[in-house]
């Protein structure tokens, strides 16, 4: 399904990564722990995260060896398997919800809405987006048993979310509360993957679809 899939060498079991479980073999249906990601780029993640240590795998070009890939049209490398009109193949969504409740998450309308009070699985969630850098990411805005709603704050300190409850600031990226009664707090990631819509609609061909007002 346009998908990697790995091997684990002590049982020789299957595993998808996009649905993060075992498909064939010993230990076939179980499922691993999702451990959040961020899609963003290296210069925004060190401002973010600057003591980070990275590996390196032995490629020291500047270019990206894919960009012929992004492209053109062609999708996946067997072609789609559920065509999905709605939105053009290689469109990159923020994927939410999986097999209980999916739901994508098109980055050319979170360009247009870059903060979204929303409900994922019956959970209130914020998704947040970065124009500049295409990170998408998507948050529980549930804290200490406190539903919060969120609006974009951009000033000369930085760009910031702050929950409309207690006007309290937070870091779009960390999901951290900086300043106001809620400093320290934190709202915890959603699991979520950035995809391109093919390989999204593959999976779950009846996701449903964020629409931006």
């Amino acid at each position: 399904m346009n998908a990697l899939v790995m091997f684990d060498r002590e049982t020789g079991t299957l595993w998808s990564h996009f649905l993060s479980k075992a498909i064939s073999g010993p230990l076939k249906g179980t499922r691993l722990e999702n451990i959040p990601v961020t899609l963003t780029t290296w210069s925004k993640w060190l401002e973010e995260y600057p003591n980070t240590l990275a590996l390196e795998k032995g490629f020291s070009g500047s270019s990206d060896p894919y960009t012929r890939y992004y492209r053109s049209s062609d999708p996946g490398v067997i072609g789609e398997l559920h065509e999905d009109e709605r939105l053009e193949p290689k469109q990159l969504v923020l994927g939410v919800g999986f097999g209980d409740g999916p739901k994508a998450y098109s980055h050319k309308a979170l360009e247009r809405q870059r903060v979204v009070n929303d409900v994922v699985t019956g959970k209130p969630a914020l998704v947040y987006f970065d124009p500049q850098t295409g990170t998408a990411l998507a948050f529980h805005r549930v804290v200490d048993g406190r539903e919060l709603s969120f609006d974009l704050l951009e000033d000369e300190d930085g760009t910031y979310v702050v929950d409309d409850q207690t006007g309290t600031r937070w870091a779009p990226y960390t999901g951290q509360a900086l300043q106001g009664e809620l400093a320290g707090r934190a709202m915890q990631r959603v699991h979520s993957v950035n995809v391109f819509w093919f390989a999204w609609t593959d999976f779950f061909p009846e996701t449903e679809i964020y629409a931006a007002p």
